[in-house]
Parts: C-alpha cells; sequence; structure tokens
C-alpha cells in the first residue's frame, strides 16, 4: 500500500484524546478543541478515544488519524460548542488534508425523528464534499421498547450506526430506529488490542461506529482508485445495504465490509476520453487584517486548486482533466470572509475562462451558493462575493472537448525526519499547487513514491511542503529532503532549479533549495517539460486531489480559526460514570455526552 495519504486518506476522530497505550498510526495532526492547544494525549491509558482510534486501525491500517480532542482529560463531558468547532475545522480542511470520513462515537438523547442540532450545517458541508460522517446511535436502548437513536445520529447528513451482536440480533442496550439507523455493526465483546500485547473486550454503539467508519475509508480509497471521486453517503449506504447480511428484525442489516469491497472491485467503469482543461479565474481582492481573500477552484465539488488574491485583478490559471463531452460545475469558492478591524475582506470575480470560453460571473448560467455548497441560499451570480460562498458556472458540454491524454507521472520522494513530542515530521506532495498525497516520515531515510496524471510536454513546479514543524519540550521536529526523483530525473535539494518557499507557498521569503527543512515551507522543484513526456497509450484520470497546503497554513495560523470562533459556547454536559471497569453511562435527554464503553475487559 501507498504511504500517500491520497491513497487511503486520512480519518478524523472526535473523541477524548489518545493514550500512549494505543497504536495511533499514522497521526497526520492533532488538536485539542478543550485545552486549545495542539497536545490531544492524556495520562488515563484507556481513554475513550485511543480505543475508538485503534479499533478503525484495526480494521483499516492504511488510514491517516486526525485526532480532535472536545473534552477535558478525564473524558467527563464534550460541551456542544467543542463540537462544533473541531468540525469546523474538518470543513475547513477537508480537501487539504484528504479527509475521507469522522467518526463521532458521541451520543446524548432518544430522537424518533430525523433531527437537526447546531452541527448540522457543518455535517451538510462536509457531505457536500463527500466526506462522510459516521455516528453511533447510542446505547440506551431499553430492549428495544424506545425506538429512537441519540440526537446527532438523527441528522440526515451521517450515517447511523446502531451496534448489533454481529450475528443478526441486537444487544439489549442497543439504541434503534427502523427510519433512522442507516447500518449495523458488531458492538459486542469487540476484541481491540493495545501496543503491550493486552487485548480488550469492549463494548457499545461507540464500537460499532468504528468498524463503518474504517468501510467508509476503504470503500472511499477503492472507488477513487476506479473512478476519480468518492462516493456520496447514498451511494455507500446503497452498496452496504446490497450486501450486507439482513437481520432478524425486518429493515436492518449488519454491515459485510469484504462484501461491500468485492462489489466495488466488480464495478469498475468503463474508462472515458479525457478533456485537458484550462480554467482561469481574473479576480482581485480587498484584505483585512493584512489577509488577502482566498478562494478555492472545485469542478463538480472535487478541489483542483486554489490561490489568494491580490488588490490588483489577475488570472490565476488551473489545469485538470476531465470527462470530455459532457457538463460540469465549475465552482469559485471564496472561503476566508472576514472583517477585522473596520476593514471588510471581500473577493472579486471578474471573469471565468473555461477552455477559452469566457463567462461572466452575471451570466444566466452562473450562481452564487452563499455559505456552505449546499444548494441552498442560491442567488443569481454576482461579481462581488461579500460573503463566503460558491460562484457556479454551470458550463456546457461544449466547454469540454476530448483532449490529448495525460502523461503519466511517478515521483518519489526520499526523505526522513526528526520527530517532537511523538509526533513525526509529515509533509504534502503538490504539483502546481494541486496536493497529490502526503506522507509522515520516520528518523531513518526512506522512499515516498506516489502516481499522477500530468500534462504532456510541459514543465511542472513539483512541491514538497513540511506543514506540522513544532518545538514540543525542547525537541525541535523538522523535515530533511535527500533527493527527489521525477520520472527517473533524480534531484537534489540544493540543485539550481531547486528552491526553498518558507512558510505559506506564496513566492516571498524564498531562499535557495536545502536538505533540512527547519521550518514550514516548501521546496519546489522547477522540472523541465522534457520529464514529463507524451504517454504512448490512453488512461483513464483518477485524481482525487486536494487544495495545496497553502490553505492549511493560511486558514490555521493567519486566521486563528476565524470562523469556529463566532459561534456562541454551550453548557458542558457531565458524563455518568458508574464504575472504574465499567464506563456505561445513562444519558440525559438532549445533552451532548461521549457515548461510552459498555464495559470492556483485558483478555
Amino acid at each position: 500500500m501507498s504511504n500517500s495519504s491520497a491513497s487511503a486518506g486520512n480519518v478524523v476522530v472526535i473523541d477524548s484524546g489518545l493514550s500512549s497505550a494505543w497504536n495511533t498510526g499514522r497521526l497526520v495532526y492533532q488538536h485539542d478543541f478543550y485545552g486549545n492547544d495542539n497536545d490531544v494525549m492524556v495520562a488515563n491509558a484507556n481513554t475513550h478515544g485511543a480505543l475508538v482510534t485503534a479499533e478503525i486501525l484495526e480494521n483499516a491500517p492504511d488510514v491517516g488519524i486526525i485526532a480532535l480532542k472536545v473534552m477535558p482529560d478525564d473524558g467527563s463531558g464534550a460541551s456542544e460548542a467543542n463540537i462544533e468547532k473541531a468540525l469546523q475545522w474538518v470543513v475547513a480542511n477537508a480537501d487539504a488534508y484528504n479527509v475521507t470520513a469522522v467518526n463521532l462515537s458521541l451520543g446524548g438523547g432518544a430522537q424518533t425523528t430525523a433531527a437537526t442540532t447546531s452541527i448540522s450545517d457543518e455535517l451538510a458541508a462536509l457531505a457536500a464534499k463527500r466526506v462522510l460522517t459516521v455516528a453511533a446511535a447510542g446505547n440506551s436502548g431499553d430492549g428495544g421498547v424506545t425506538q429512537g437513536v441519540s440526537s446527532y445520529s438523527a441528522d440526515v447528513n451521517q450515517i447511523c450506526v446502531s451496534a448489533s451482536t454481529g450475528d443478526g440480533a441486537f444487544p439489549s442496550w442497543a439504541q434503534r430506529s427502523p427510519s433512522l439507523t442507516d447500518v449495523c455493526a458488531d458492538g459486542t465483546d469487540v476484541r481491540i488490542t493495545n501496543l503491550s500485547g493486552v487485548t480488550y473486550t469492549a463494548n457499545g454503539s461507540s464500537f460499532a461506529a468504528p468498524a463503518v467508519t474504517a468501510a467508509v475509508a476503504k470503500a472511499q480509497q477503492a472507488w477513487v482508485e476506479q473512478t476519480g471521486t468518492r462516493l456520496t453517503q447514498d451511494e455507500f449506504l446503497n452498496l452496504a445495504r446490497s450486501t450486507g447480511k439482513a437481520m432478524g428484525t425486518a429493515g436492518y442489516f449488519e454491515l459485510d465490509t469484504d462484501a461491500l469491497l468485492a462489489k466495488i472491485a466488480q464495478s469498475a467503469p468503463v474508462a472515458t476520453e479525457q478533456s485537458a482543461t484550462t480554467v482561469i479565474v481574473n479576480a482581485s481582492g480587498a484584505p483585512a487584517g493584512g489577509v488577502n481573500a482566498h478562494f478555492k477552484l472545485l469542478v463538480d465539488g472535487k478541489t483542483v486548486g486554489q490561490a489568494t488574491v491580490d488588490s490588483a485583478a489577475k488570472d490565476y490559471s488551473f489545469t485538470t482533466n476531465l470527462t470530455a463531452e459532457q457538463a460540469h460545475k465549475v465552482q469559485i469558492q471564496y472561503d476566508n470572509d472576514g472583517f477585522v478591524n473596520g476593514q471588510d475582506r471581500n473577493l472579486f470575480v471578474n471573469k471565468v475562462t473555461i477552455n477559452g470560453t469566457a463567462h461572466s460571473p452575471t451570466a444566466a448560467n452562473v450562481t452564487y451558493d452563499k455559505g456552505a455548497l449546499d444548494g441552498k441560499d442560491v442567488v443569481k451570480g454576482q461579481s462581488s462575493m461579500w460573503w463566503g460562498g460558491t460562484l457556479v458556472v454551470d458550463a456546457p458540454a461544449k466547454d469540454f472537448p476530448v483532449g490529448a491524454a495525460p502523461a503519466n507521472t511517478t515521483i518519489t520522494v526520499n526523505a526522513s525526519g526528526a520527530a517532537a513530542g511523538g509526533v513525526n515530521a509529515h509533509f504534502n506532495l503538490l504539483v502546481d499547487g494541486k496536493a497529490i498525497g502526503g506522507a509522515t516520515v520516520g528518523t531513518a531515510a526512506k522512499d515516498f513514491t506516489f502516481a499522477t496524471n500530468l500534462t504532456a510536454d510541459q514543465a511542472h513546479k513539483v512541491q514538497v511542503q513540511y506543514d506540522n514543524d513544532a518545538v514540543v519540550n525542547g525537541q525541535d521536529r523538522s523535515l530533511f529532503v535527500n533527493k527527489v526523483t521525477i520520472n527517473g530525473h533524480a534531484v537534489a535539494p540544493t540543485a539550481s532549479n531547486v528552491t526553498y518557499d518558507k512558510g505559506a507557498l506564496d513566492g516571498k521569503d524564498v531562499v535557495k533549495g536545502q536538505a533540512g527543512l527547519w521550518w514550514n515551507g516548501t521546496l519546489v522543484v522547477d522540472a523541465d517539460k522534457s520529464w514529463f513526456p507524451s504517454a504512448t497509450a490512453t488512461t483513464m484520470a483518477a485524481t482525487q486531489v486536494g487544495d495545496a497546503q497553502d490553505a492549511v497554513y493560511q486558514h490555521l495560523v493567519t486566521q486563528g480559526l476565524e470562523a469556529a470562533s463566532a459561534h456562541p459556547d454551550h453548557a458542558t454536559a457531565a458524563l455518568d460514570h458508574t464504575g472504574g471497569a465499567d464506563l456505561y453511562g445513562h444519558f440525559a435527554a438532549l445533552d451532548q455526552h461521549i457515548d461510552p464503553l459498555h464495559h470492556y475487559d483485558a483478555a
């Protein structure tokens, strides 16, 4: 399996943090929204989030983990405000971090009909990005007398998972609803082994949900490899339903991951002719607080690239490969609207040109979807984007003629790193500002190989972007790049065609190339067009790309999670612990608690 996060993707776990006693896999990012720092490790060896994460990794060992902690170290309860902030981070960074799934083993309440909460807008935004959120149904089942699920899992834009016994029945404590439960998975005596080799058996919908989250990650990986796009929530559930095992209670089925993946393997689509597409966005902006307007370019909901605009109008060009002779939605997503010290940040789009055909922002085929890209609050297109939102061009099929097939390109980065705080250095690989994949390095030098499709006979910028620099307890995390090999052409980091762009990938603070990346920044190889020869055969493009990590640097560091701070805090609900080894909690209506283990025992 590739080390690239573009292959297996990254899974977000929103929970109580992690423990050094359990496998945390390739931890690519962590943040504590309760303590407002970047350390999610807690002293409790068997903290709930660590066990949930370990189960995901036992089922999908190739995924990367993003751990977002939303409660105090003792796991005594999560405020809805912290959960919302964590989800806002995921919405803002899902593309840059190639997030495929989110696990919410949280609970509270007993909803009998579809419900909305303060996080419903974030769940809708993630669903629109084809990032599937998996939520536990809860453990207050009353032996099936009460047909209801936890408040979070009752939202239509997530996958509601009820715990089963694994053999067609329900445990008495499992919350479920024939209209709200989407899928069932074994949540009884789930065996999880820690790093010391001790195996625990866990019970609860908290441990049914991770099995589905892992299945989502593996299914998305398989689907992207075959089609170049991700499954929607409905598409995943249709596959799961058609391959699942019917339960003794009518209307419910248990997940069968192997059968689901086998069906995907049998459903390989026929390769389609491609249109080598160039999209040019002419735009300018008004800054606020010293930060310029930023936008992402998407096509049919998939990120193609991104740019930070200046106050003067300028062309921003992007290239991608799309299905030829088919209509597409070209989307300019303004994503850092803000008001700072009386200054109003805005984006102004003057023209969008698709393969030579110009579209005015006020044309009849252009709309403006304010806020999340969800089909709501849609108005006529306009040049001035005063709010965060997306300008959508409904481009006709004639804008995408059949073009030459792109070249197949292999890029190998030989790298190592110095860890800090138990976390190794991480980099993203970009080409011309578009993310191809990512990897977390070890202390020993190793090759990390990525495959992509690029326009032939054209020069490209191959960019190795170090994005998690830190000093923790006197340890300095750093990345060391020894060599970059592009289609067989080896390049030293100190070669004359290599530069190092410190900080954001913005053409500022650029110095000569160097092997030691001591600061966040990007090593840029100006690769000659001769390194990208024409392909000898037509291939189906299958790239699922995110925007450059500049978006992460821009939004997390410069903006300081500006969007998240706009939401008022909610009261923190307490978790009722009934014993040291028995963590089964009773939920109060409408309170938002961690959905705890029914019990766990060492084996």
